[in-house]
C-alpha cells in the first residue's frame, strides 16, 4: 500500500512538471506575448535600417522627380546645383549626404548631394530623374563640383542651420569641416546679404558683417527671387 502510495505521487509530479513546460511553451509562442516595444515593430527598428542602408549601396524601384528645390538642413540653393539634389526618405547626416547613382539599364551615372528628406519616397531633382537604379553613398568630396561657389564648403544659413551644424560640430564629420555659414534666412535666398558668417568656438550663433542681415531683403549678385 505504502508503494503504491509513493507511485501515484511520483506519477502526480511527473504530470505536474510535463503541464507546466507545456504552458511556457504555448506562452513563448503566442503573439500576444511579444513585447510591444520589441525591435521587430517599434519606429526605432526602422529608423536604425535606414541609417544603415544611409552608409552603403543597394537598387532602388521607387525614385521618383522632385519638382522644386528644399532643404531640411538649410543649404542654400543659390549656391548649389539644385538640379543634383536627392531627397530620401532617410534623415540628413554629417557625412553621407554624397549619392551616386547608377542607372542600370543605360549605365549612365551622377552624383547628388542629399541634403533633404521626403515625407517617405527616394525623390531626385527632376533633371535628374532615371528609371531603376543602383546607389552607393560616396565620400563627400565627390560632390563639391555640386557647389557653384567654388569653395567647396557647404552652404548653410547661418541663422536656420545651427541646430544641425551643432551635431556635426560635435564630433568628427565631414560637414564640420566643410561649411559655410552665410547671413541669409531661406534655402530659396528670398531675405538676407550675400555675405559669409563666422562661428566662434562653442558658440551657438553666427557672427555676420550685417547684424539684421537675416531678417533685410535679399542683396548681391548671387541671391535669387526664387524658383
Amino acid at each position: 500500500m505504502f508503494h503504491k502510495a509513493i507511485l501515484l505521487f511520483v506519477a502526480f509530479l511527473a504530470a505536474f512538471g510535463f503541464a507546466q513546460e507545456l504552458s511556457t511553451s504555448i506562452i513563448k509562442a503566442s503573439p500576444s506575448s511579444l513585447d510591444p516595444q520589441s525591435p521587430i515593430s517599434t519606429p526605432s527598428a526602422h529608423v536604425n535600417v535606414d541609417k544603415r542602408q544611409a552608409s552603403g549601396s543597394g537598387s532602388l524601384y521607387d525614385v521618383t522627380p522632385h519638382p522644386f528645390f528644399s532643404s531640411s538642413i538649410g543649404v542654400l540653393g543659390c549656391k548649389i546645383n539644385t538640379n543634383r539634389v536627392a531627397y530620401w526618405k532617410e534623415e540628413v547626416d554629417c557625412d553621407n549626404i554624397c549619392v551616386k547613382l547608377t542607372n542600370t539599364t543605360n549605365g549612365r551615372t551622377i552624383t547628388l548631394l542629399r541634403i533633404d528628406h521626403s515625407g517617405g519616397a527616394h525623390d531626385i531633382s527632376y533633371d535628374a530623374r532615371m528609371g531603376k537604379i543602383d546607389y552607393e553613398y560616396i565620400p563627400a568630396d565627390n560632390c563639391k563640383s555640386l557647389i557653384t561657389d567654388g569653395s567647396g564648403k557647404l552652404p548653410l544659413q547661418g541663422a536656420n542651420s545651427m541646430n544641425f551644424l551643432s551635431s556635426c560640430l560635435s564630433r568628427n564629420t565631414w560637414v564640420g569641416k566643410n561649411y559655410q555659414l552665410w547671413n541669409i534666412n531661406d534655402s530659396l535666398c528670398h531675405k538676407g546679404y550675400d555675405e559669409k558668417c563666422t562661428l566662434a568656438p562653442g558658440a551657438n550663433q553666427a557672427t555676420c558683417p550685417h547684424a539684421g542681415g537675416f531678417l533685410s531683403r535679399s542683396h548681391g549678385g548671387n541671391i535669387f527671387g526664387g524658383w
